[in-house]
This record gives structure tokens, sequence and C-alpha cells, in this order.
């Protein structure tokens, strides 16, 4: 590997962390009257609700994603590719801390995602622009890092919409959305040469049918987390060590473990 060694502009970086957090700040000086969408669908009746804290988040992710394609493209080595690969973890971290925030808002925790939010998004953005020059001495730490975030937000993800309560109409979706975009960006970081879809949407699919099945048991929502968590980050290794050294015959070996111990754990904190 080579000596290159690029960092972000910190303005830029700023004012991209400085925007998503000001649209978080404003949200509780908004007072938008609460819409409602009715309609049917296959016969199952359906109300989604629209309001400010809603319409919050889905700003804060766009300008996340917006703001890291702007990063990507200042990078010296940026080839003009697509950057649609960067957008994936700043857009589900602004979710994220989005849900975290609206739910917390006025306490002493939400304050306290509000601020770690900020360095967390901050230190994504960061790895993200790294990324871009595999030829970077910190290019395999910038990985690692930013698939551990991966996973850990992908809990966050299982442990809020089980404190939602949504109807599992409405959980299965989003667990698939999160599970896919997770799954697809990790093995990208992984296997850079090619988008692997099939194995993504696979992932998802699995990740799901045990979402389905643990909606009605009355366990916490962080066991509902780790259980979904333990086969979603299990299959991404399985798949990343079938395509690395698929005669390794210990191949199943640590993707089992981790499905195992984290089992153990949503078992314990039931």
């Amino acid at each position: 590997m080579t000596e290159n060694r690029y960092l972000p502009n910190t303005d830029q970086i700023s004012v991209i962390a400085a925007t998503i957090l000001l649209t978080f700040a404003i949200s509780g000086f908004l007072s938008i009257p609460e819409q409602q969408i009715r309609f049917e669908l296959w016969n199952i009746y359906l109300v989604l609700s629209l309001n400010a804290q809603t319409m919050v988040m889905i700003v804060a992710s766009i300008l996340a994603a917006t703001g890291s394609d702007w990063l990507i493209r200042n990078h010296p080595l940026w080839n003009k590719r697509s950057t649609v690969e960067h957008w994936v973890l700043p857009l589900l971290t602004a979710l994220v801390l989005g849900f975290l925030i609206s739910r917390l808002e006025g306490s002493l925790y939400g304050w306290i995602s509000f601020f770690l939010g900020a360095g967390f998004l901050m230190g994504i953005l960061i790895a993200e622009y790294i990324t871009v020059n595999p030829h970077d001495l910190r290019y395999p730490i910038a990985i690692t890092v930013l698939i551990a975030i991966s996973y850990v937000l992908f809990l966050l993800f299982c442990i809020l919409i089980r404190l939602l309560n949504y109807r599992l109409i409405f959980t299965l979706p989003s667990l698939f959305f999160a599970s896919m975009l997770v799954s697809l960006r990790s093995l990208r970081l992984r296997r850079p040469q090619r988008w692997m879809l099939p194995e993504a949407t696979l992932i998802a699919l699995i990740s799901i049918q045990i979402a389905s099945s643990l909606h009605y048991w009355p366990i916490s929502p962080l066991s509902f987390g780790l259980a979904i968590l333990g086969v979603n980050y299990a299959l991404f290794l399985l798949i990343h060590h079938l395509h690395s050294n698929p005669t390794f015959k210990l191949v199943y070996l640590e993707p089992l473990f981790f499905l195992i111990i984290s089992w153990i754990l949503a078992y314990w904190l039931k």
C-alpha cells in the first residue's frame, strides 16, 4: 500500500454534521398537525401517520446522503464512479438518530444521543471518505469500523422497531429494507469487485422470517434485536467466507459461533 493519506476538508464535514443536527434541533420547535393517510391493501385497513418528527427524519436522512455524496466527490482520487454505496450508512445513521432523539426528546438521554450522534456521524463520513482510496494504509481499519457501525445501527434499528410496536405488516418491510442495506454495504466493503444484491436479498429474507416468528413472542426489544442481528451477521460472515475461501473446512465455525452467542444473549435478556 502507498502512503496516500487523504482526509476530508474539516469545513465541509462540519457543515454537513451541523446541518443535520440543526435539522434535528429545530424539530422540537415545529408544530405541524399530524396527518393520517388511510388506505386499504389486500383487504387490510392501514393508517399511516405523518408528523413533524417523521418529516424531520426524512429530511435529515436526505441531507446525510447528499452530504456524503458531496464529500466523496471532492476526494482527490475520486474516479467519477457512482457514490451511491457511500450514502447507505450516513442515511441509516440519520434515520436511527432521528428515532432516538424524537423518543428521548427533552431528557438527559436525548441530549446524550444528540451529541454522541454528532460524533458518530462525523466518524462515519471520515471512514467513508477513506474507503475511496483502497491503497490508503487506513483502508482496512476504515472497512472494519464501517462494518461494525453498520451492525450496531442495525441492532438499534431492530430495537426501535420493537419499541414502537408496529404492526407486522409495517415491521417486516422496514426490517427487510434495513437488513438489505446493511448487508449490501458490508458485502460491498469486503468484496468491492461487484454488488452482491442476490446475497443481500437472501440475508434480508431470512432475517424477516426470524422477525415474523418472534414478533408476537413476549420478549424484550433487546432480545428481539440480538436474535435478528445474530442471524443477519452470521449469514454475512458465511457468504464472505464462502467467496473468500470456499474450500476452507472451518468456514462455518465463525458464523455459527456468533449465531450461538447472540441467541444465548437474546434468551438470557428476554
